[in-house]
């Protein structure tokens, strides 16, 4: 057969769609034929077959997937010193015991961003937790951080058989109330004129799991321990309080990039 011929006849099997797997197919059977008309070696038939496979495989990307998630829960706390210092008077120490009355407005919540790719997940989280002073002396008629003794954390998680262990470290964000020897404090002005005072360091491990109810939306739960420092402001003084706590959180989430 004529060779010009029969290349015509090939060019008539061009694909008329975008689909790679349909141009591999076509590019295939040109080259056969040009291996089989001798115009091509044997070796050199080979590697281009391999370029073509090469060149039309999909590319492979690990899955990104962007999450938001919004839960409400309740944390207990575990007693521990707190340090009251107010000028002009001696200092006040006693071993805290604090209650967070997480269903009392403003209530305990906790939601995050979160960023996950091939197991393993960055995210920011915020945490009302809130703290009442129980065992008050009786120089104290009042101490609070009930608009929020707030958490805020960069988290690492990883997910190990369908949980997520999650570490991270971040702030304390709080905002005092007192009434010290009947000398009360109400926030102050704080960060934005709101009251909101940054306060200190803080740490936290927790596990997760996800139960998911369809392609984008899923319930969370959630454990997790937290330990913070903070040195907040009271009148004419400051209060330097340790919080470790533990925490229950359950709400719900959803995948807004995937």
């Amino acid at each position: 057969m004529d060779k010009k011929k029969t290349m015509a006849a090939y060019d008539r099997f061009l694909p008329d769609s975008n689909n790679l797997s349909d141009y591999f197919v076509y590019l295939t059977q040109r080259l056969i034929n040009l291996a089989t008309m001798r115009e091509l070696s044997g070796l050199t038939s080979l590697c281009i077959f391999i370029l073509l496979l090469l060149l039309t495989q999909e590319p492979i990307h690990a899955q990104v997937t962007w999450s938001f998630d919004f839960n409400l829960g309740a944390a207990t706390n575990v007693p521990l010193p707190l340090h009251i210092e107010q000028k002009g008077y001696p200092a006040i120490n006693l071993n805290a015991r604090y209650e967070t009355a997480p269903f009392s407005l403003p209530v305990y919540w906790d939601w995050r961003f979160s960023r996950l790719e091939n197991g393993r997940s960055w995210e920011f989280e915020a945490i009302h937790h809130k703290l009442y002073l129980r065992n008050k002396p009786d120089e104290v008629q009042g101490f609070a951080i009930s608009h929020g003794f707030n958490l805020l954390f960069i988290n690492r998680g990883f997910d190990i058989n369908g949980l997520t262990l999650k570490t991270g470290a971040g702030v304390v964000l709080a905002h005092p109330e007192s009434s010290v020897r009947h000398q009360r404090y109400n926030g102050g002005i704080g960060l934005f004129n709101l009251g909101y005072h940054l306060s200190g360091p803080a740490v936290n491990i927790a596990f997760g799991r996800q139960i998911r109810l369809n392609n984008r939306f899923y319930i969370q739960t959630e454990a997790k321990t937290t330990y913070a420092f903070a040195r907040v402001p009271i009148s004419k003084g400051t209060a330097t309080v340790n919080n470790w706590a533990f925490h229950m959180a359950i709400g719900l989430g959803f995948d807004f990039i995937k």
